[in-house]
């Protein structure tokens, strides 16, 4: 027959454990390459459950004392899968530039025309959906998955499961960090267009020159096959690009854990 103080410390063993699972949970929903949609509930479910049994023994000893209330555990739960999917959010960034930069190319080579008659179709980003499975691909070949379930057991030791505080220090982060991978969007779309402003500034001139040619249909066919040349001479600089903002989020996402510890952020 169990005693109490076996009940007790079975207790705290299972709470701490539903911590951690939730923290997890919270990186597998919105991380990249984890979070993708590719990859089945239950194989996602799965490696929650084995990094859960994995890392929860690490930090028995570390871990205080929690009491098991109603209000006391909802509280914790929504900050552990908060912390998670923060670390989720950081790690996405590059990856949603990219694809906001391959929109903006498809914009202007008219992949995306039937949203200036319907914005509500839907389409496809082509070229988006291109910079980021390359960018997807680059953060794999840097094992980015790696650094993700390494930030996951640095989180543990910089934000532990009681501490917890969205500091200035943070949201300062965070909006440079936004501002900057911004940027890095506008930047990958440059090339495509710059070169599609110099057409079109060739057209608008050919059109006062031979006013008897319609400009209009000719400009579809140039743009996108100009746009294709530039976009295939450009992808190795942009894989470079891609390849050093990855980088330099590991970087961030480090510096932004320590953020939301108040007595590391000081």
């Amino acid at each position: 027959m169990f005693d109490l103080n076996f009940l007790a410390l079975t207790q705290d063993k299972i709470i701490i454990g539903m911590l951690i699972l939730t923290r997890i949970s919270g990186l597998f929903v919105t991380g990249l390459f984890f979070g993708h949609m590719s990859i089945p509930v239950t194989v996602k479910a799965g490696i929650i459950l084995i990094l859960t049994m994995i890392m929860t023994p690490m930090f028995f000893e570390d871990a205080p004392h929690i009491k098991f209330e109603v209000f006391n555990m909802f509280f914790l739960v929504f900050k552990e899968f908060l912390v998670g999917a923060l670390l989720g959010f950081a790690s996405n960034i590059v990856y949603w530039a990219t694809r906001f930069g391959g929109g903006i190319t498809d914009m202007d080579m008219g992949y995306q025309a039937s949203l200036m008659f319907d914005s509500t179709a839907g389409s496809p980003t082509l070229v988006g959906e291109f910079y980021a499975m390359g960018t997807l691909m680059i953060f794999l070949y840097l094992n980015g998955h790696h650094f993700l379930i390494e930030a996951l057991f640095l989180s543990m030791k910089a934000v532990p499961i009681t501490t917890f505080a969205i500091t200035e220090a943070t949201l300062t982060l965070l909006f440079q960090t936004i501002t900057a991978f911004m940027i890095l969007g506008l930047k990958i779309a440059a090339p495509v267009m710059i070169t599609l402003f110099n057409v079109n500034l060739s057209l608008t001139l050919l059109s006062k020159v031979a006013p008897q040619m319609n400009i209009f249909m000719l400009s579809f066919q140039v743009k996108i096959a100009v746009g294709i040349l530039v976009l295939f001479a450009s992808v190795p600089i942009i894989a470079l690009v891609s390849k050093q903002a990855l980088q330099f989020m590991q970087t961030e996402i480090t510096t932004f854990l320590m953020t939301l510890n108040p007595a590391l952020a000081n």
